[in-house]
C-alpha cells in the first residue's frame, strides 16, 4: 500500500493504473470462526508498439546474428516472426541465427497481437560485402549438331570466394575422359572460366547439359539442351527412394534428334492415369503426395521419332515411410 494504492474498508483503490498493476487480486475476509476469499483478475490495457534492434545489420557469412523484438503495451497474446513474408518457427522475443548463410539475408518482421490490435516492426539483415555469392556471367546456348561435329561449351562465373564449376549431363556429373575434355582456370579479373569439349559427338552425347558454379556462400547453375541428329536413346536411370507424402520429379534422360514424342508408362499404360500424375512434353514426370501402395513401382520412359524408332528406359521408385520427428 502507498499513496497510489489504498484500501478503504472492503474497497481497493488503485489510482493512475499501470500495466504492472495487472494480475490476480485476492480479497480475504476472516473472523473468529473462519474465513472466506474471492479472486478477481485485473487487466490494464495499453496500446501495442514494437521495434527491432538492430534495425539494419550486416553480418559476414558464417558469423552469428541476433535480433531482439522490443515491445510495449498490454496485453500481448502472441509474438511471431516473419522473413520475407514467410512465417518463422521462432516465438521468442529474441531471434538467433547461429551461422549466417546466403538464404538468411532479407527483411525480418516481428508481430505482437492481442484480441483488439496488433503492432509490427521490421529489420534488414545484409550479407557482408566480404563475400559474394556465385554468379554465372557468360554461358552456352542450345545447339543442334550433326554426328562427328566438335562440341565446345563454356561457362564463366565470378564470386568471392572464387567458385568452382562442375558439369552435368542429364543430372549425372561429368568427368574428364579421352573424348571428353574439362578444363577450368581463373582470369586476371578473378573470373572462373570452364570449358567442356567433346570431339566427334555421337547421337548419345545429346541431352541436357548443366554447369554449376558453387562456393561456401551459394550455388547457381545454367542448363541448355544439346541435340545431336540420330535415333532415340534413353540413358539408364538410378533407383529413386522418396519419402511418403513428398513429390517425385524426374525428367527422362534421352538423346537423339528429332524426337516425335516422349511418354511415361506404368504396367504398359500411358501416364497420367490419375490426378496426382503430370507428364510434360519435355519428358518430365511429376507424381505428387507419393504413397507406397499406389505409387511404388517401375516406370518406363518411351522416346519415339517420326520414323517409328523407339528407345525405352526404366526407373524404379521406392516409397519409404515418413521420417520420425520429435514432439516438444
Amino acid at each position: 500500500m502507498n499513496d497510489r494504492v489504498k484500501q478503504v474498508s472492503g474497497t481497493l483503490i488503485i489510482r493512475e493504473a499501470k500495466v504492472e498493476d495487472s494480475g490476480k487480486y485476492l480479497c480475504v475476509v476472516n473472523n473468529s470462526v473462519g474465513g472466506e476469499s474471492v479472486e478477481t483478475v485485473l487487466t490494464v490495457t495499453a496500446p501495442l508498439s514494437a521495434s527491432i534492434e538492430p534495425s539494419v545489420q550486416t553480418v559476414d557469412f558464417g558469423r552469428p546474428a541476433t535480433m531482439s523484438c522490443n515491445f510495449e503495451g498490454n496485453p500481448v497474446k502472441t509474438l511471431s516472426w516473419l522473413k520475407d513474408g514467410k512465417v518463422l518457427p521462432n516465438k521468442e522475443a529474441m531471434l538467433k541465427i547461429e551461422s549466417v548463410r546466403k538464404e538468411d539475408r532479407g527483411m525480418y518482421q516481428c508481430f505482437v497481437r492481442n484480441e483488439q490490435e496488433s503492432a509490427q516492426a521490421s529489420a534488414e539483415l545484409k550479407l557482408g560485402s566480404r563475400f559474394e555469392p556465385p554468379l554465372i556471367k557468360d554461358y552456352f546456348n542450345n545447339e543442334t549438331l550433326q554426328p562427328g561435329a566438335y562440341l565446345k561449351l563454356k561457362c564463366v562465373a565470378k564470386g568471392n570466394p572464387i567458385p568452382e564449376i562442375t558439369w552435368y549431363l542429364d543430372g549425372k556429373k561429368l568427368i574428364k575422359s579421352d573424348r571428353q575434355q574439362i578444363g577450368q582456370y581463373t582470369s586476371l579479373a578473378s573470373d572462373v572460366i570452364s570449358h567442356l569439349n567433346i570431339s566427334s559427338v555421337q547421337p548419345n552425347d545429346g541431352g541436357l547439359y548443366k554447369c554449376v558454379a558453387s562456393s561456401k556462400v551459394g550455388v547457381t547453375e545454367h542448363a541448355e539442351r544439346i541435340n545431336i541428329y540420330g535415333q532415340p536413346f534413353v540413358r539408364p536411370m538410378e533407383k529413386k527412394a522418396i519419402v511418403a507424402g513428398e513429390t517425385l520429379v524426374v525428367t527422362c534422360p534421352y538423346a537423339g534428334y528429332p524426337i516425335d514424342s516422349i511418354i511415361w508408362e506404368r504396367d504398359g499404360r500411358a501416364l497420367p492415369i490419375n490426378r496426382k500424375q503430370k507428364v510434360f512434353p519435355n519428358g518430365t514426370l511429376i507424381i505428387e503426395n507419393l504413397e507406397r501402395l499406389s505409387d511404388q513401382a517401375t516406370y518406363t520412359c518411351v522416346v519415339k521419332n517420326s520414323q517409328g524408332y523407339t528407345s525405352r528406359g526404366t526407373l524404379d521408385v521406392q516409397v519409404m515411410g515418413k521420417l520420425p520427428h520429435i514432439l516438444i
